[in-house]
């Protein structure tokens, strides 16, 4: 079945931007076709050429994108990314194209201590984990609490263990979190810039709602420059065409702010198609440094629409030179790593001692194996697991910090799918090789009759992992064999992640 795709009766909407079009011909044309699909390597579990092989042998080939490492469009019109086992192993991600933009602009480092500020659903978090090499601090944060659970759900699949999430009116962030070297500041907008995926997208012809959410986006990045440590970055981003909350929203802080505070830099990405910032629209001046901001139209790249500008915090000596951390007196300087913060129970030695000893036993592992990670509770029904080196904010408390790792109030203890596929490379028996038939079935939810080669590291009925070509997919039940019934496992895949399974289909 075809994608939807835009209407012409509904290119009229649009009319007001033909002045600042570069080529409104192209652009309505592109508009009227269906948006390519993307995809970007997860470099936790695998590297790009890996992945382009593994996709190309399955029928879905793709094309380097030239302007972002390990990114890919996907060359056949109706694949289905989120449909194959990669995707659910969490060797990549699907997202639109032009959506990797304002990270890479951002180029957060491994040890970076980063806010995203308007983060669900936790595509862009994810790419900024990612990048960290899941070191440092990452906060996500968001005002709905549902769409911070599509976060977790994301950082548990791609194997992400640097992120807390927090749940807050972004404008109104709290002191409490410290400062940030890096903020991304990715605005809730009028999305026009969406419509070619979104074809049935109510549109505003005249800016009155780009009028109405700038005073939002205005507060939201007031608050990041706030948040935002001398020498650090600022993100701002929206996929809407509207300079009312593009240009004018950025020109309105430099104004308020000064340039001796905060100035724009150029974003410039090679490879890359892309027009300038405004200067002026509809007899309205805007600082002339609005021309280093990227103003991305469909036609240029094949994508959907963007805005993306780039600033940075100066230093008090009016340079971008990024200062030191600050003196043990400040705020940030009393961030704890994760294990020592309020409301988190560090698990010490001995109380991780019997949960080592039930992995050592059945899997194999050694508390060795995690010297990179702390362990602490929340509460005591879950032992979590964090990136040793993870600051999350004392204030607002995080919804969640890295991924549970074991359940304890269960008969028999065992790592969660999340922890399965994050970790079970280290177990050394237990485990069990599935083929590309029976991965289809495991993450059904079905059992599966196995093969005797396939149990030669199973020691008896209980818990295993299970892979496919070198993934870590999750938890199963082994069977032994009985009778003629052979050897079975049950698969333990979350019912939550098979009903988006099926969603894909």
């Amino acid at each position: 079945m075809a994608a939807p795709t835009l209407q012409t009766d509904d290119l009229s909407h649009f009319r007001r931007y033909r002045s600042i079009v570069d080529d409104w011909e192209a652009f309505e044309q592109t508009l009227m076709r269906p948006l390519p699909a993307a995809v970007w390597t997860n470099t936790l579990k695998t590297d790009p050429e890996r992945l382009a092989a593994l996709l190309a042998e399955d029928g879905m080939p793709l094309e380097h994108l030239s302007w972002r490492p390990g990114g890919f469009k996907l060359l056949v019109q109706d694949a289905k990314p989120g449909n194959h086992w990669a995707f659910l192993g969490g060797l990549y991600h699907v997202q639109e194209e032009v959506s990797l933009l304002p990270v890479l602009l951002l180029d957060p480092q491994p040890g970076d201590r980063v806010l995203d500020l308007c983060a669900a659903p936790g595509n862009k978090t994810a790419q900024i984990a990612v990048a960290m090499e899941n070191r440092g601090t990452v906060v996500a944060n968001d005002r709905d609490y549902h769409r911070i659970r599509a976060i977790h759900h994301i950082t548990e699949r791609l194997g992400i263990l640097n992120t807390s999430t927090t749940l807050f009116d972004g404008a109104n962030y709290p002191k409490g979190a410290g400062l940030y070297n890096k903020i991304l500041v990715d605005v809730p907008c009028t999305c026009e810039g969406t419509v070619r995926k979104n074809p049935d997208l109510t549109l505003d012809p005249t800016g009155s709602l780009s009028r109405k959410m700038s005073g939002g986006q205005k507060a939201l990045l007031r608050k990041a420059i706030q948040l935002c440590r001398p020498g650090g970055r600022i993100v701002y981003s929206s996929c809407t065409y509207a300079p009312e909350e593009n240009e004018a929203v950025v020109d309105a802080l430099l104004k308020e702010i000064g340039q001796h505070v905060v100035r724009i830099v150029p974003a410039e990405v090679e490879g890359f198609r892309a027009s300038k910032g405004l200067t002026e629209w509809n007899g309205e001046t805007f600082d002339e440094s609005l021309g280093f901001a990227l103003r991305i139209w469909p036609h240029q790249n094949d994508t959907g629409g963007f805005f993306v500008a780039v600033l940075e915090k100066l230093a008090p000596d009016g340079s971008a030179k990024e200062e030191a951390a600050p003196a043990s007196s400040s705020v940030e300087a009393r961030q704890s790593p994760a294990v020592e913060s309020p409301g988190l129970l560090a698990a010490t030695s001995s109380h991780l001692a019997p949960w080592m000893e039930i992995l050592e036993k059945r899997l194999g592992m050694s508390r060795e194996d995690f010297d990179d990670c702390a362990f602490f509770q929340r509460t005591a029904r879950d032992l979590r697991v964090v990136n040793r080196d993870h600051r999350p904010p004392l204030r607002p408390e995080p919804q969640a910090t890295g991924i549970v790792f074991m359940r304890a109030q269960t008969r028999f203890p065992k790592l969660t799918t999340a922890a399965a596929m994050a970790f079970g490379g280290k177990a050394r028996q237990n485990t069990i090789d599935l083929d590309v038939d029976q991965i289809q079935t495991y993450v059904q939810r079905q059992e599966i009759l196995l093969r005797p080669d396939q149990v030669r590291s199973c020691t008896g009925i209980g818990y295993v992992l299970v892979r496919h070509q070198g993934v870590e997919f999750g938890v199963a039940l082994f069977l032994p064999e009985q009778g003629e019934e052979g050897n079975r496992v049950k698969s333990m895949f979350p019912k939550a992640w098979a009903v988006r399974q099926q969603a894909f289909e």
